[in-house]
């Protein structure tokens, strides 16, 4: 005789997952500075220099000196000259004086001042220094007036999205057991 048996059979469920990446996203953008800028400004006050050059000397010296300057000159050579000539003639009646000496005074005189020049200086004195030559630096003045350099930066905050990522789970295979009795049928009282 045949017993019936249980048969159970069993399923197993099976769940499915479709995920989607979450997003991130950051943009700064720059932050402004806001320059504010006025100049400095100079200004220089300056007194004029002066140059002196004083070049008398050196037309005199080429004999194109004033009309005054000039007889000035002339009076002064002619003065010294008289008082060379005074001094000559004394020294003259000295040497006619003397006895002693055996020469001819009078013939060495006359020969002397035969040949005798006496030259008047009308030009002025030559010299490699006779222009004169004065500088005077004028003075500078500055007046600084500082620039101004402001800024007011803004700093811009950052932007940011996030987009979260999804889960969905579901169902693909439910689970399940089924009992079924295999064999022959069981028809018993007690």
């Amino acid at each position: 005789m045949q017993l019936p048996r249980i048969q159970i059979s069993q399923q197993y469920g099976k769940i499915g997952l479709s995920r989607t990446q979450g997003q991130l996203s950051i943009e700064q953008p720059k932050a402004e500075l806001n320059l504010h800028r006025e100049n400095a400004k100079v200004s220089l006050n300056m007194e004029k220099s002066a140059l002196e050059i004083d070049s008398t000397k050196a037309w005199s010296a080429l004999g194109s000196s004033k009309l005054i300057e000039m007889r000035d000159r002339i009076a002064q050579s002619s003065f010294d000259i008289s008082m060379q000539n005074i001094a000559e003639i004394a020294q003259n009646g000295d040497r006619m004086m003397d006895i002693t000496n055996h020469s001819n005074a009078f013939a060495d005189i006359a020969r002397e001042n035969a040949s005798k020049d006496r030259p008047i200086q009308i030009t002025g004195e030559p010299s490699f220094d006779n222009v004169d030559i004065q500088y005077t630096p004028g003075a500078v003045h500055p007046e600084v007036q500082e620039g101004v350099l402001a800024f007011n930066p803004k700093q811009n905050q950052p932007q940011i999205r996030f987009e979260p990522g999804k889960l969905d789970v579901y169902v693909i295979q439910k689970n399940a057991i089924s009992f079924a009795v295999v064999g022959g049928n069981i028809d018993a009282s007690i």
